[in-house]
């Protein structure tokens, strides 16, 4: 699904020329992203400015004339949607990267080119030379990467690739740990770096291994520190081995991570007999009412799942910020119009609150709360209560979405929630009653008027 891609969470656009530089896994992550984009059709050309292990499963081409370099690669590009490009071959089974002015004559006709601009000797975190990165001046987008493994190791060079300039970068003297100050300064360097040598590219840092954080107290230190940068465009925290590597991804300008709203639309209505949420309450249906309190709170966008025979749907909301997802399997449960939903959400979507269709009452201050309570303590869902019963409209972090993926008929989100340890559920307190309160049945409507 492409709502969990990295190309779609970093918004890939129609060419790029990438340049992943630090340490922490940027084979892995170049790799992955190759194979992303492979995976839709495109041709990728993977290379490097420095020296890369050469790999065994892509066709590779060593050559010094960049007239042998083209035929080559387009030969290859007949069978193959990933070739790999070195101008040598050295020892260690490694190969030697190409000029920069080379690149250019490639952009030509490969839509996307991935460059490893310097080296980490396999290291989380590195010094920078005053050689390196080795940046393509034509670059649109750089990746300045870390492994979240670097925190708490020594600054020696078993743990860091170049630890002397590690310690002048970031302030640390030999032998001391690497701590979240560090970590910090590394990565405002890195994109100084980034900015001067390439000054109109995207910068979006990617901060790795997230894995091996338990608590969410670094990322926010991390988050703080970068937020605001004029250079950033985004800011990710992964881990690359997963299938699904996108655990954290914020816009450094806004102060709240972009929470989407998903309301669920897609029902039968069959206790009803009828649409019911074509009903009315006083001149507004219920389901105007139940979206027009989404869109006036502070969610980046607000997604509904609707049916395909649903059509005075679409008319309700045209004109309006509403983008409308049609259904076609919502006769399997509203597992399936969750599945729509997630496969809808922006990429820069770092939580989906599922809302349904039937829950007029809700006010806009739900929302709000539900979003700054997550800003806060980041946990996995975080929901509304009221007078000690949990309601909706519940907020799923997308470290939940893989699992959401895998439910199944009529049941919706509430499955987590016996999988999930305690603290990571969060529980907002509520005083509307709306949460509670969704309509069902004739007699639900007639009580509700």
């Amino acid at each position: 699904m492409k709502s969990f891609n990295l190309a779609y969470t970093l918004e890939i656009e129609d060419r790029e020329i990438i340049a992943a530089y630090g340490g922490g896994g940027k084979t892995t992550l170049l790799n992955r992203l190759a194979r992303e984009l492979a995976g839709m059709g495109r041709k990728v050309l993977l290379t490097t400015t420095t020296k890369i292990l050469r790999p065994d499963n892509m066709p590779v081409v060593v050559t010094s004339s960049l007239k042998e370099a083209m035929v080559q690669i387009r030969k290859h590009f007949e069978q193959h949607s990933i070739v790999v490009l070195g101008s040598s071959t050295l020892a260690n089974n490694k190969i030697k990267g190409i000029e920069t002015k080379w690149l250019e004559e490639f952009s030509a006709f490969v839509p996307y080119i991935l460059v490893e601009a310097d080296g980490a000797a396999r290291k989380p975190i590195k010094g920078f030379a005053s050689f390196e990165p080795v940046f393509p001046p034509n670059a649109t987008l750089l990746l300045p990467l870390l492994g979240l493994d670097a925190l708490g190791v020594k600054l020696d060079a078993q743990n860091v690739h170049r630890p002397e300039l590690l310690g002048k970068i970031a302030g640390i003297m030999p032998g001391e740990r690497v701590e979240i100050n560090h970590i910090n300064r590394y990565l405002q360097y890195a994109i100084k770096l980034g900015a001067e040598a390439v000054p109109g590219a995207r910068i979006i840092p990617v901060i790795n291994k997230m894995d091996l954080i338990a608590e969410p107290a670094s990322i926010q230190e991390i988050k703080g520190a970068l937020s605001g940068h004029p250079a950033v465009n985004r800011l990710l925290f992964t881990s690359l081995q997963d299938n699904f590597p996108v655990k954290f991804v914020f816009d450094p300008a806004r102060p709240i991570p972009f929470i989407s709203c998903v309301t669920l639309a897609a029902g039968c209505s069959e206790r009803m007999g009828k649409d019911k949420l074509a009903f009315k309450i006083k001149d507004k249906t219920i389901l105007e009412l139940s979206v027009g309190n989404a869109l006036q709170s502070r969610v980046g966008e607000v997604i509904v799942v609707t049916r395909p025979e649903s059509l005075w749907v679409k008319e309700l909301f045209q004109g309006q910020s509403v983008k409308m997802v049609v259904n076609p399997f919502y006769r399997q449960g509203i597992s399936s119009s969750l599945k729509e939903g997630l496969a809808a959400l922006h990429p820069l979507s770092q939580g989906a609150i599922f809302a349904l269709g039937d829950q007029p009452f809700i006010e806009a201050d739900v929302y709000n709360n539900l979003i700054e309570a997550y800003a806060r303590k980041l946990r996995m869902v975080t929901c509304p209560l009221f007078e000690g019963k949990r309601g909706n409209p519940v907020l799923f972090d997308r470290r939940t979405w893989p699992a959401l993926l895998e439910l199944k008929g009529d049941r919706g989100g509430q499955q987590l929630f016996a999988h999930l340890p305690d603290n990571e559920i969060y529980y907002v307190e509520t005083s509307c009653s709306g949460v509670l309160k969704d309509i069902d049945t004739p007699e639900d409507y007639q009580e509700l008027l």
